[in-house]
């Protein structure tokens, strides 16, 4: 995969698979900066239709080390999955777009992340997280393939 139409090629979710190195920056809900981060990220087929999920924060905004490790089931072009952290919901929407929408226990908030591959080998990540219903803050993540 050169470029980004090659990807119209792969099956759904398959422009994750690898090692992706990143960096986190938060911002809060007037749009100021308030931290970055390293966010290291490992995805993996375990057959078919599963999916394994790695994730781990050098500090995840409000929390600090954060490891998250969570196998996703594939069907169509949506994928799912859960353990006592989070709960993860994603919709390819093109070949170069999708969306999550994650539950998490950890930062007791909804996030809605919006993945962008900008080619096969980087990727930006913009995050919306809200608590009781109000933004709590934003996150843009830019990724880098690794292998």
């Amino acid at each position: 995969m050169n470029n980004i139409s090659d990807s119209a090629q792969l099956k759904p979710f398959q422009c994750f698979m690898g090692h992706w190195e990143g960096l986190c920056m938060t911002f809060d809900a007037g749009g100021n900066f308030l931290e970055s981060a390293a966010v290291h990220l490992r995805a993996d087929w375990l057959s078919d239709t599963v999916w394994r999920f790695q994730e781990t924060w050098d500090n995840l905004y409000g929390f600090g080390k954060a490891e998250f490790d969570i196998n996703l089931t594939v069907e169509g072009k949506t994928c799912f999955g859960a353990d006592e952290k989070v709960s993860i919901t994603g919709i390819g929407i093109t070949p170069e777009n999708y969306v999550f929408t994650i539950e998490s226990k950890i930062s007791q908030a909804i996030v809605y992340n919006n993945h962008y591959f900008l080619n096969s080998q980087q990727r930006r990540v913009i995050t919306h997280k809200l608590r009781e219903g109000k933004t709590h803050i934003f996150q843009i993540q830019d990724f880098g393939r690794v292998e």
